[in-house]
């Protein structure tokens, strides 16, 4: 095997180890490498022998614009809800491979697309050579249906050549040109990207903003938008201002793309966090209903006092609760600070169905069919009369959405069954580990929103 293969398939073999759900916390999925056969997502339809949605055939998404526009958020946040839908989604960040091709003498006129440096062009060359072709390995050998090119792309002449390539391989192409024209979305962006982008790890702050500006003042001459008399037959959606407009062009797309066209249209740069914390007692029957009693109260005091103290910002905060008394209640100290509560019927907890209150034994031995059925399947079985935990994320789809176009912090306080589907659809969680996932009432889980990957982390709520 050549040395190319062999890195290939090192990178991108099925990694099997099963991640230990009880700690949850650390950086999402969204780049380990995922078993093409698995069940991916939360609301996956359906699945097929191949991995693949039997319709949709091979889709790469392209990104076009320049830096600061917020591709990466974007080819990140779009790899998440296709996953999520059950699609074998990978983003492909050509800065990575830039990175592990760096040299010292090599600075800003890499990123220029028309250099006159043979060492530079040489450099870019190899370093796009070796994304494609993981790319191509991602199709070809593990079961990919949609990869995502996150790449700045200048010029009709790159992004003629990448449409050919792909089309000559059976592969569709879509184009993405991120733009902005609010002058305040590109400096928030830079500041994002000073602190937290992989290429500017352990950099001074002020360095790294003006490494990052200056970055986007020497590309800036050089890029051309989408859309020349070369370009006509392309198909492109403009994404303007993260989704304050949307222009398509060539727009004949199938499922998926009509998929990615509405997550678009609810999407945003994300940043804050979200805090996941169980409701008081959350072992009580399905059906009931009870105020919270004295010890409720103390938990409820103790989770306000312990949030709004790790806050420590001026971060919007909203609250979203069950419609059961207990959650209205837990918020009431909230309530006293102003912050915006939101009722929602959606994240009623899972129907556990005849299967109420009882143990797993007791499930094992009332009804042994049944339980042998949820054993292999914990995440899609249902048992008489219940709901399956992929029934409650179609539920609360619609709130994920919501979720994706709100601004500043979110506290969902809920049943361990739904705080399981929310963190799985921002961590990329497989289905099989949604239905381990393990909350404790002592804690909250806070995810943090990040263009590259998410991170979650546990807040231990402390007496007050």
């Amino acid at each position: 095997m050549s040395d190319d293969g062999m890195r290939t398939q090192t990178r991108w073999s099925s990694n099997k180890k099963t991640r230990r759900l009880s700690d949850i916390t650390g950086i999402d999925s969204i780049h380990k490498p995922i078993d093409p056969f698995s069940e991916l997502g939360g609301a996956q339809l359906y699945s097929t022998e191949s991995g693949r949605l039997f319709h949709a055939g091979q889709i790469i998404i392209i990104l076009t614009g320049l830096p600061g526009r917020g591709k990466t958020h974007l080819s990140v946040s779009l790899t998440r809800y296709l996953r999520w839908l059950g699609v074998n989604t990978y983003p492909f960040h050509l800065g990575n491979y830039r990175r592990a091709n760096a040299v010292d003498d090599v600075t800003h006129d890499l990123f220029v697309p028309t250099s006159k440096s043979a060492k530079v062009i040489e450099l870019r060359q190899k370093m796009v050579n070796e994304c494609l072709h993981d790319i191509m390995s991602f199709f070809n050998n593990d079961g990919g249906q949609v990869a995502i090119y996150d790449a700045v792309n200048a010029i009709p002449e790159h992004r003629l050549e990448l449409q050919k390539k792909f089309t000559e391989n059976n592969i569709q192409v879509i184009f993405i040109e991120s733009l902005v024209t609010d002058d305040s979305i590109v400096m928030k962006n830079i500041e994002e990207a000073a602190k937290s982008s992989p290429d500017y790890s352990k950099w001074d702050y002020d360095k790294a903003y003006k490494d990052y500006s200056d970055r986007i003042k020497a590309l800036s001459p050089f890029y051309q938008e989408i859309g020349a008399p070369e370009e006509q037959d392309l198909s492109y959606i403009k994404f303007i201002n993260f989704g304050e407009r949307l222009e398509l062009h060539n727009s004949k797309y199938g499922y998926l793309i009509n998929k990615v066209v509405f997550y678009l249209m609810n999407g945003k740069i994300k940043s804050g966090s979200l805090f996941l914390a169980r409701c008081y007692k959350n072992s009580l029957d399905y059906n009931s209903d009870p105020p919270l009693d004295d010890e409720g109260l103390k938990y409820a005091k103790n989770l306000t006092d312990t949030l709004l103290e790790h806050k420590k910002d001026d971060t919007p905060l909203a609250i979203w609760t069950t419609v059961k008394q207990r959650t209205v209640q837990t918020t009431q100290f909230f309530a006293e600070r102003n912050v915006e509560i939101s009722n929602r019927i959606q994240l009623s907890q899972k129907n556990p169905g005849l299967t109420q209150g009882l143990t797993d034994e007791e499930i094992k031995e009332k009804f042994p069919l049944e339980y042998a059925q949820y054993d292999r399947d914990p995440y899609h079985y249902r048992f008489p009369r219940a709901e399956s935990y992929h029934d409650l994320a179609i539920k609360v789809e619609p709130l994920i959405l919501e979720m994706e176009r709100m601004s500043g912090d979110l506290l969902i306080i809920a049943d361990e069954t739904v705080l399981r589907v929310f963190y799985g659809y921002l961590m990329s969680c497989s289905s099989s580990e949604i239905a381990t996932l393990d909350f404790k009432q002592d804690e909250i889980i806070e995810v943090k929103f990040n263009a590259y990957s998410n991170s979650a982390t546990k807040i231990k709520i402390t007496e007050h």
